[in-house]
């Protein structure tokens, strides 16, 4: 997936079928950015996560963006 920004992800996880279908969604997209900031710190040794981690995950902050986007989405 390309790199975006959490709204235009959550936008994007809220064109699924279903509340479960984007809640899903969202939690690849953030796994894989997870997952590449946990490879570059394996790589290089620099550490951007939260609390000066190798990696972090927001899957709180990702949920709860989705669920806000989801109880305001029009419905076609």
């Amino acid at each position: 997936m390309k790199k975006m920004k959490l709204k235009d992800a959550g936008e994007r996880a809220c064109q699924e079928q279903t509340l479960v279908d984007a809640l899903t969604w969202i939690a690849v997209w953030e796994s894989e950015r997870a997952i590449a900031q946990a490879k570059d710190f394996y790589l290089t040794g620099v550490r951007t996560g939260s609390d000066d981690a190798g990696w972090d995950t927001c899957f709180r902050v990702c949920f709860s963006a989705v669920m806000e986007a989801w109880s305001t989405r029009v419905q076609i």
